[in-house]
């Protein structure tokens, strides 16, 4: 036991935290390169406004907002369906995480429990890495360590919301509410929230 953590402690310092840190100082969230829904307008010859014609996208249907357009309903739900400590951790609920791999170890308790926050479904939404395994893991906890470092949470929390699917090629909260509910997602009200929140929990 003594010699495979001494291992592991050496290839976690001289290889994993090395490129999560790496990694970290490359991912730029207000520069992220991701497909977004093209938005075709035409100008109403009676009114002389402009109107939405159609939008056109590919497999993901996703138009970005800005953190002030979401209503703090839809961040408080977000936040307690996903990560409730997720305004006082670093990164990481170590609380979570170690109850993971607790039940990893004993197969006990429920098995869909995981210690990713939004931080760490952040980073795994933008690398597309969903492998299973213990190094990912790991990497995505310095991964997520450093990002938090360099952004806010509010920075953080947008981008998650922006970037995580929502269903029926849904990917943001803007494509969703506008799916789901026929509006923008700043005019939804409570119970819409809540609803387009949940929905990450494939109710």
């Amino acid at each position: 036991g003594s010699i495979f953590l001494s291992k592991f402690k050496s290839y976690v310092e001289l290889d994993i935290i090395p490129k999560a840190e790496e990694y970290a100082e490359g991912l730029e969230l207000d520069n992220i390169s991701l497909a977004q829904t093209s938005i075709i307008y035409y100008t109403d010859p009676k009114t002389g406004e402009y109107r939405e014609l159609q939008q056109l996208y590919g497999t993901e249907n996703r138009i970005w907002v800005s953190y002030d357009d979401i209503p703090l309903d839809l961040v408080h739900a977000a936040i307690s369906i996903e990560d409730k400590r997720f305004p006082t951790h670093k990164g990481v609920d170590w609380i979570r995480t170690g109850g993971a791999i607790l039940n990893l170890f004993t197969g006990s308790g429920d098995s869909m429990y995981g210690g990713s926050t939004i931080t760490q479904q952040l980073i795994k939404n933008l690398t597309g890495d969903s492998d299973v395994s213990l190094t990912r893991k790991v990497k995505e906890i310095f991964r997520a360590l450093n990002l938090e470092k360099k952004y806010t949470k509010d920075e953080i929390l947008c981008a998650y919301l922006n970037v995580v699917n929502f269903g029926s090629g849904c990917n943001g909260v803007q494509a969703a509410a506008n799916l789901y509910f026929g509006k923008d997602i700043q005019d939804c009200d409570l119970a819409e929230c809540a609803a387009i929140a949940g929905i990450t929990q494939n109710p």
